[in-house]
């Protein structure tokens, strides 16, 4: 694991489109060397999929070992995993400017919130990822996790 982990608030401004990337994240990727990041929209969730470029190419080559770069399959992975990608530099104050398209798909705007997974992390509209984590809680009403 990386050590992508906590939630962090943060604001996104529509109009200019910048975001800052928490500190304590902006030290993951250091740590991992990963100058530049990928940006990407959840299949699974309204938000922004944000991984440390090597890390998510090693995850696409991962998947694509072994097959045909003519075949259907290869060629299906790379369009989904690759194709939908926005590969991004963050400034020296670990800002970004989030692709209109992303902000929109994640209902950004105002309030945000950053969410670590260990590997990555997910930027959600506040609101939503509030609503998600009742979601969850609710779920999970006397589980072990």
């Amino acid at each position: 694991m990386s050590g992508f982990a906590g939630t962090f608030c943060g604001t996104f401004d529509a109009k200019k489109g910048r975001i800052s990337v928490p500190a304590s994240f902006r030290a993951a990727l250091n740590r991992l060397g990963a100058e530049e990041i990928v940006l990407r929209p959840s299949r699974h969730a309204p938000c922004v999929e944000v991984w440390p470029e090597p890390a998510y190419m090693a995850e696409v080559q991962r998947r694509v070992d072994g097959l045909s770069q003519l075949s259907a399959e290869y060629q299906s992975i790379m369009r989904k995993l690759v194709a939908r990608i926005h590969t991004l530099r963050p400034d020296g104050e670990g800002r970004i400017v989030m692709p209109r398209e992303l902000a929109e798909k994640a209902g950004l705007d105002g309030e945000i919130a950053f969410s670590g997974l260990g590997a990555y992390f997910q930027i959600w509209s506040a609101a939503t990822l509030t609503a998600e984590e009742a979601r969850l809680e609710a779920e999970d009403a006397g589980g072990d996790v």
